[in-house]
């Protein structure tokens, strides 16, 4: 049995006010449980301030986590603010690990990481996850992919790190109170558990009705769709005028999957030789399709998704949302934490963030499990 409880900070600047906060609304003084980690989301200047060095210290177990353009637990909706999720257990254990830094290819450093936390142990996790660094030269797919090839395939939940600034600075995963510009942080949970998950994305009426092939990519560049540049097929379709791809931030590319399934990827941006810079990788010869996404459309699967995990009881719910359905709320950019608050009320502890890409563990129709980066999703594990 895991339980979860949650504090708060929005001082960033008062290292000591910042801390007492958190400590204020944690009842330490009465026995832990044998096994506590702490979940930590925050804005990217707790690191600058020494707020996170700090509270780390100050805490008698280990903090793992990354930064986010904000976040809401109860009490709060903020995007300036620190989070902490309490995981506390008698008979689940929590261990984790900070990866070497990753220029170019995760498999080999994902692959210490693991053997480094679990190869001197009996019992395989039950549940890994991964807080992910953002980076533009290694997908977040390509994480998956290297956690499936170290673990055989171990359900996987969790996020890529992101943050507020507009030229994509101040990302970082989170451990021990230190941030990680290129490093995976990985959390693993051994023992009695049973985690209900959970996710919605863009609907089938949102899905534009024009299909096309992927002709074309290398790793998370689409470079052609239907034997041309992807700008230019996007201009074909008469829903881009120029190279500017920012009227495409908010219209996820819905891949087809042979199993099935299908992925959601996010346009980043233009390259210079017309590719799409999306946040994940694609497989050629899939079909693909736009789809738009909305105000109305976040609300609508955010409520519907949060409600399913609430049938659940009274156990932690741990929510990750797409940046880019932030972006489509506009200057209303709290209604998707509104949302859930409303809906989960007190009945459990909750923690939202926005995310960089979602890190899900699909079941499939014939009853496997695969682990599938999204973007343009809300996921939620309940635990």
């Amino acid at each position: 049995m895991i339980k979860m409880r949650t504090a708060f900070t929005e001082e960033i600047d008062d290292v000591d006010i910042a801390v007492s906060d958190i400590l204020s609304q944690l009842d330490l003084n009465s026995p832990l449980p044998r096994n506590v980690i702490g979940i930590v989301h925050c804005y990217n200047e707790f690191l600058e301030s020494g707020v996170l060095s700090r509270l780390s210290q100050a805490l008698p177990f280990e903090l793992v986590g990354c930064t986010t353009t904000s976040e809401s637990v109860p009490g709060l909706i903020s995007q300036l603010a620190l989070t902490l999720t309490v995981l506390a257990s008698d008979d689940v254990r929590f261990v984790t690990g900070v990866s070497e830094p990753i220029t170019d290819d995760a498999s080999g450093p994902v692959k210490e990481l693991y053997d480094r936390l679990f190869a001197g142990l009996p019992e395989k996790p039950a549940l890994l996850i991964p807080f992910v660094p953002f980076l533009f030269n290694v997908g977040g797919d390509e994480f998956v992919e290297a956690l499936d090839q170290a673990s055989g395939g171990l359900p996987a939940f969790g996020t890529l790190a992101i943050s507020g600034e507009t030229d994509l600075s101040g990302i970082y995963t989170l451990s021990g109170g230190e941030g990680y510009p290129a490093s995976l942080v990985l959390l693993a949970l051994l023992g009695d558990v049973k985690p209900a998950f959970f996710s919605a994305s863009v609907t089938e009426e949102n899905i534009l009705k024009s299909k096309a092939v992927v002709t074309g990519v290398e790793r998370n560049l689409l470079r052609t769709i239907n034997n041309i540049p992807a700008v230019d097929y996007f201009k074909s379709i008469g829903i881009l005028s120029d190279n500017q791809m920012a009227g495409l931030h908010t219209m996820p590319v819905v891949v087809y999957l042979e199993d099935g399934s299908r992925l959601i990827r996010a346009i980043i941006n233009a390259a210079e030789d017309g590719s799409a810079i999306l946040c994940g990788a694609v497989p050629l010869n899939t079909t693909i399709a736009l789809s738009t996404i909305g105000a109305e459309n976040v609300m609508s699967s955010t409520d519907e998704v949060v409600r399913a995990a609430v049938a659940e009881g009274d156990k932690g719910i741990l929510i990750y949302s797409c940046v880019a359905r932030s972006w489509a709320l506009g200057m209303k950019w709290q209604v998707e934490h509104e949302t859930a608050r409303a809906r989960i009320g007190d009945s459990a502890p909750y923690a939202l963030s926005y995310s960089g890409g979602e890190i899900f563990p699909e079941h499939l129709a014939d009853g496997r499990i695969v682990n599938h980066l999204q973007n343009d999703s809300i996921i939620i594990c309940v635990l």
